[in-house]
């Protein structure tokens, strides 16, 4: 599926340096921004909303524990799908999750020690020349 709006390369490039700016911004700040620049598809929307909620409810499904049971998984070929993992008799299935499941938790723990450092920068537990 293609996207549903378009937003020129200029345009995303010059809101990109305004929000590295500032400390903190609002989607409606980023809304403004991207207004003047914004045009879109309604049929290509309303597919992409339908789409949006599918995955929603896929991903919202969880076991009377409370835990999460479908993920997506994208094959070597890019298809997308959803595995139940409690139902599932699919042993690359599993491995293609899990190895998904390792990226995701990598990328977070590299964000939260970069949240963690700025925390201690901004309350003088360590200074900024520690850090350079």
């Amino acid at each position: 599926m293609s996207k549903s709006y378009s937003l020129d390369k200029k345009a995303k490039k010059v809101i990109l340096l305004q929000m590295e700016e500032l400390g903190e911004i609002t989607t409606e700040d980023v809304m403004e921004l991207l207004r003047p620049h914004f045009t879109c598809d309604l049929q290509k929307l309303r597919e992409q909303a339908l789409r949006k909620n599918a995955n929603n409810l896929m991903r919202s499904y969880k076991d009377e524990k409370g835990i999460r049971t479908c993920f997506n998984r994208k094959t070597k070929d890019g298809e997308s799908s959803y595995v139940n993992v409690d139902k599932t008799t699919n042993l690359e299935a599993l491995k293609d999750i899990e190895l998904q499941l390792n990226k995701k938790y990598k990328g977070l723990n590299k964000s939260k020690k970069k949240i963690v450092r700025r925390y201690k920068e901004l309350s003088g537990q360590i200074s900024i020349e520690d850090v350079i």
